[in-house]
């Protein structure tokens, strides 16, 4: 399958209508349509409602996959290979790429588990947040199969989800540190910054809101300008001004070696 296939309209099947399978779904639709949507039970395919892309919503796996070019499975962990296996031959049926959004599994086991069915099939792993639910995931992609064109066609293929970086797989567990495990880092600084706000006498909810802004206004120049962080820091504080003093009593208290470490942490086994 070369790049204009997986540019071209073609059918997608979504296997798992949870948060992640849904919010991939959605996306898929809005950037390329043809997407097929299957769960096992029809309480979530009701909740998942009527999107304009996903031509079926369906809890019959043969359907889902029937014709389609790319298979993602969005599915817990511990059910990727019972799924695989229930597809089955099913999955022989022409060129395939499958792909998996579940973070436990590598490359090399979801190759042993779909030799036996479609041993030239192409794989990957796409590794999103809960961000996709909103259009902003920072998503992790390698592939195994695939050449460079295909790795950056699928990329695009995920924009309705948010943005795709192309990692090995032996960076993943440092990758998902910051773009996944890193989202609740971020929380917990709004959580901090909401509560210091309230002792100081704003509402809850506004000072909520203003952290959320200031992360929402430092991304966007960060990414209109590509500055260095600390660039942008000392283009904002003056002598003997507030934010030094903020920013040097927080690095006393180890904020950057707060970060770090928890960042560190969370790769370990």
């Amino acid at each position: 399958m070369n790049q204009e296939e997986i540019k071209q309209h073609t059918a997608i099947a979504v296997l798992g209508a949870g948060n992640i399978g849904s919010a991939m779904a959605r996306g898929l639709a809005s950037t390329q349509g043809g997407v097929r949507l299957y769960n096992r039970s029809a309480g979530r395919l009701e909740a998942f409602g009527e999107t304009p892309g996903v031509e079926l919503r369906t809890t019959d796996l043969k359907k889902a996959i029937d014709g389609a070019s790319i298979i993602v499975l969005c599915v817990e962990g511990e059910a990727v290979e019972p799924v695989i296996k229930q597809m089955g031959k099913e999955l022989g049926h022409g060129r395939r790429i499958a792909v998996s959004c579940a973070a436990a599994h590598k490359l090399d086991q979801l190759e042993t588990w779909l030799k036996p069915y479609a041993p030239k099939a192409k794989i990957a792993r796409v590794l999103p947040n809960i961000a996709a639910a909103t259009g902003h995931s920072a998503n992790l992609i390698c592939s195994r199969g695939l050449n460079a064109d295909e790795e950056r066609a699928l990329c695009r293929l995920f924009e309705g989800t948010g943005r795709s970086f192309i990692v090995a797989e032996n960076l993943f567990g440092a990758a998902m540190a910051i773009s996944s495990c890193g989202i609740a880092n971020v929380l917990r600084y709004v959580r901090a910054a909401t509560e210091a706000g309230v002792e100081l006498g704003l509402s809850s909810e506004l000072a909520k809101e203003l952290a959320t802004a200031s992360l929402e206004g430092t991304a966007s120049i960060i990414n209109h300008t590509n500055a260095h962080p600390e660039a942008l820091i000392d283009s904002v504080t003056t002598p003997g001004g507030l934010t030094i003093r903020g920013i040097n009593a927080m690095e006393a208290c180890g904020f950057s070696a707060a970060v770090t470490a928890g960042i560190k942490a969370a790769t370990k086994k």
